[in-house]
């Protein structure tokens, strides 16, 4: 009934509806003035796989790996988190579904997560580029919570977090 394939259409499919909105609100984010504070952009991903839903977060990080807050910068400039997507739908399915879908993603779950975040990570950078990611002047990167590597967005290859803050 349901195929590794059809599951990784569905979701290609699903983002592409949201692609004008990230574009949208990356863009908005490119023209932060950005704390001197500040280091990098880390964008981190949460899913949820019981609703078939996503957000993005976007935080101003510094070289430590801490995130820079508001408190304590220069004028009219920013630091702090952005919600830039919420609950992003990435799949649908019937309610009468879940039961034998969540058995197929059980019996799939290494395939399944490995390329949910390969088309999240592709349609994401995406979305970076169509925004002007490549102008951006500070280092981005896009990656899952609770993961150890993320998507260096300005030289589009994965690096292990550790990678980020040296």
């Amino acid at each position: 009934m349901f195929s590794i394939d059809n599951y990784i259409t569905s979701i290609k499919s699903n983002l592409e509806k949201h692609t004008d909105i990230a574009v949208e609100e990356l863009q908005k984010m490119i023209f932060y003035k950005f704390d001197a504070a500040v280091d990098l952009v880390d964008f981190s991903t949460f899913t949820d796989p019981t609703k078939f839903e996503m957000s993005i977060m976007m935080f101003s990080m510094d070289k430590d790996a801490n995130e820079v807050f508001g408190e304590d910068i220069t004028p009219d400039s920013f630091a702090g988190s952005v919600e830039l997507l919420s609950n992003i739908p990435y799949h649908h399915l019937q309610h009468n579904q879940l039961n034998d879908f969540f058995d197929f993603y059980e019996q799939n779950d290494e395939k399944l997560v490995m390329k949910e975040q390969q088309i999240f990570t592709e349609w994401f950078a995406e979305c970076w580029d169509k925004a002007g990611g490549k102008a951006f002047n500070l280092p981005a990167y896009f990656g899952f919570h609770d993961e150890t590597r993320s998507y260096d967005l300005q030289n589009s290859r994965f690096v292990e977090d550790e990678e980020k803050w040296v």
